[in-house]
């Protein structure tokens, strides 16, 4: 039997208060007052904002989800990871300052604010999945600690993925440092020469003595290093970059093996909120204020995140005639992480479209 993918349609100038009720209202028809139980430690998965940019979702759409999971008795906390890239959100004293700015705060939302890999990504649990890439892989630890989660993605194009949806929040932004490194990278990193002050602090961090400091700056030996980053998350210089050059489609197998990794680790206590609203051709981690691709369509939600991003590809398809991902990088296959998905046992690509009537 096709999983049901419910969809709540409306438009992010509709009146704030009546889309919250709403989505009180859809959280119960999904079926998520089932899924997290009383007393429940429960994960709310969001994306603050990448500094500079304006299309990410905005906190008044997630205070009401906090809402509804109290009313279950359960004590949420929202969250999110820090990224690899320099930016104020590549460690957690900044990266909750962000939130705060963007409206992402305690006294707004009713619920803590924690980023799940701590400070500075270290944060990390190894979860067992044995899948054709990964044996096992690296999750924030905060993640894997809640007792249930609730996951609220917004559907943008992606410049490697094609779509940036349901499965890469779950796969790059529950992930370690250590689990993006993994997804992104097949290189070791390498040190600015221009950019180093031969300060010394990576030699410190470093786990296997590959890094030696010379009078101007420091230097890596790669028969040595193991790639674990380290050096990039200790570098108050940005004198360490990775060379991002993972192809696009072992990028979203990557990213759906370390999606499938919390998935299994919650078993069935996870629910999906994907929202179709200001779709834009980059993701929010963009420092820009991007341009709407399609008319807004509103917000799925269901258990199974293949189901709701392959919904997502239908949606944008029907309403312009190419999907989002193809509208976005026409050039990238963004199917591959639904197929390969399905493959892994991830969820399916056969759902049953529900539209709400509330």
């Amino acid at each position: 039997m096709s999983t049901p993918v419910f969809l709540l349609r409306f438009q992010h100038s509709d009146p704030i208060d009546q889309t919250k009720n709403r989505l009180k209202k859809l959280f119960k028809t999904a079926g998520f007052d089932k899924i997290i139980e009383k007393n429940d430690v429960t994960a709310v998965k969001v994306h603050f904002g990448e500094p500079g940019n304006t299309s990410y979702l905005p906190h008044h759409y997630v205070e009401p989800i906090v809402r509804m999971i109290k009313s279950c008795n359960a004590k949420p906390f929202v969250t999110d990871t820090n990224v690899l890239y320099k930016s104020r959100r590549d460690n957690a004293i900044d990266h909750i300052e962000v939130a705060a700015e963007h409206g992402f705060t305690s006294e707004k939302l009713g619920a803590p604010i924690i980023i799940a890999d701590g400070i500075l990504g270290r944060n990390e649990s190894e979860i067992e999945i044995n899948a054709p890439l990964n044996k096992s892989i690296s999750l924030a630890t905060e993640l894997v600690s809640a007792h249930s989660a609730i996951v609220i993605s917004h559907a943008t194009g992606h410049l490697t993925t094609g779509l940036g949806a349901t499965i890469k929040n779950l796969g790059m932004g529950m992930s370690s440092r250590k689990g993006k490194l993994t997804q992104h990278s097949v290189s070791k990193p390498i040190i600015s020469e221009s950019k180093c002050t031969a300060c010394g602090v990576c030699v410190n961090w470093c786990p296997v003595d590959a890094i030696t400091v010379g009078d101007d700056f420091a230097f890596i030996n790669e028969g040595i290093c193991i790639g674990c980053g380290e050096c990039l998350a200790v570098c108050r210089f940005n004198a360490v970059k990775f060379k991002w050059d993972s192809s696009s489609e072992l990028l979203q197998k990557q990213i759906a093996e370390h999606a499938l990794g919390i998935v299994k680790q919650k078993n069935g206590k996870m629910g999906f909120l994907t929202f179709m609203i200001n779709m834009t051709k980059d993701c929010d981690c963009l420092a820009q204020k991007p341009i709407s691709l399609i008319d807004d369509i509103g917000v799925l939600a269901g258990t199974d995140p293949v189901a709701i991003d392959q919904a997502v590809y239908d949606l944008t398809k029907k309403q312009t005639g190419k999907s989002l991902s193809q509208i976005a990088f026409p050039a990238l296959n963004a199917q591959i992480q639904l197929e390969y998905g399905e493959q892994i046992g991830l969820g399916s690509r056969e759902y049953r479209l529900v539209e709400t009537e509330f």
